[in-house]
């Protein structure tokens, strides 16, 4: 079997030839492996190196089974860098960019102008070692409901969206491995846009306006996965660790959960596997994943670093 074959094979529940080897990959390991130092606004893509390609040669070295998981579109954090569906001017939706550039760091700040009111929301990025970039959130975007009802009335649909990673990783896997698309969960997505403090208290102030903001990021996450799916990607790869590592199984079960069923549904329906993505702690919620539709839950890390995974 090829990689392509042994992945597809295992994913769909059946016995390959071995087990496929194809650990989770990101920039700063590829960045390391071949020394290339990255800017903070093209760390995902440089000018100057093929990140997709040199991920592909990292496994080859290595003789892993090809996961590609840079093969995707990289905002869901609300990262103006990467697709920027968000931060692009569009009718009713007039956006301005203020950036404070130091040497190994950056804070950007957007606001956006609509007929209804304006928005804003900042961001800081920092290099925290010669091959990573690492962004946070200083500002969200919805602080209230009006920037909700804002958002959901003016902002471009979401799908408006740069997938030319994908398309390149699908050109550079062949038949080595598969292409990982990675999206936030309905959960995880929202908290790109509102604080994640104030994500778990809403349930409990204003229950309704919570399920709102789900379903509204549901639908939302819906429509950007199947463009990614048809770009190229076998795999979404779906990101459920603000749940699994700091909310406990009431909450889970009570608030997310059904909204991340109906989400892995809506992308088995494009014929794509699913990856649920729980970085970190997961033993008291581990049990609400055997009612998920997934094909593969990733990731187990030992202890100390993992404990409780």
């Amino acid at each position: 079997m090829h990689g392509r074959e042994r992945l597809l094979t295992t994913l769909g529940g059946a016995r390959a030839d071995r087990v496929p080897i194809a650990p989770f990959l990101y920039c700063n390991s590829v960045y390391e492996m071949f020394q290339h130092k990255p800017q903070i606004e093209t760390f995902w893509d440089p000018p100057d190196f093929d990140i997709i390609e040199k991920f592909v040669q990292y496994c080859d070295y290595f003789g892993f089974d090809v996961l590609h998981t840079l093969g995707s579109v990289w905002d869901f954090g609300m990262s103006t860098f990467c697709d920027r569906s968000v931060v692009s001017c569009a009718e009713n939706w007039d956006v301005t960019i203020t950036d404070n550039r130091q040497p190994d760091a950056m804070h950007r700040t957007v606001t956006i102008r609509t007929p209804g009111g304006d928005l804003r929301f900042s961001e800081n990025y920092k290099r925290s070692s010669t091959y990573l970039i690492v962004s946070a959130p200083e500002e969200h975007l919805i602080k209230t409901r009006k920037d909700f009802e804002l958002f959901r009335k003016y902002a471009p649909s979401g799908d408006d969206m740069d997938c030319s990673l994908i398309r390149r990783a699908r050109k550079a896997v062949g038949d080595k491995g598969l292409v990982v698309a990675n999206t936030g969960g309905v959960f995880t997505y929202l908290a790109a846009f509102r604080k994640l403090d104030q994500a778990y208290i809403d349930p409990v102030e204003d229950e309704g306006f919570y399920r709102e903001m789900m379903e509204y990021f549901l639908e939302r996450t819906i429509r950007r996965d199947r463009k990614m799916v048809e770009a190229g990607a076998d795999v979404i790869e779906v990101a459920g660790h603000l749940v699994g590592s700091m909310a406990g199984p009431q909450f889970a079960s009570k608030y997310v959960m059904e909204y991340e069923k109906r989400l892995i549904a809506a992308v088995r329906e494009t014929g794509a596997l699913v990856i649920f993505h729980n970085c970190g702690d997961a033993a008291k919620v581990m049990h609400l994943y055997n009612d998920l539709p997934i094909h593969c839950w990733g990731y187990l890390t030992p202890p100390p670093f993992g404990y409780g995974s």
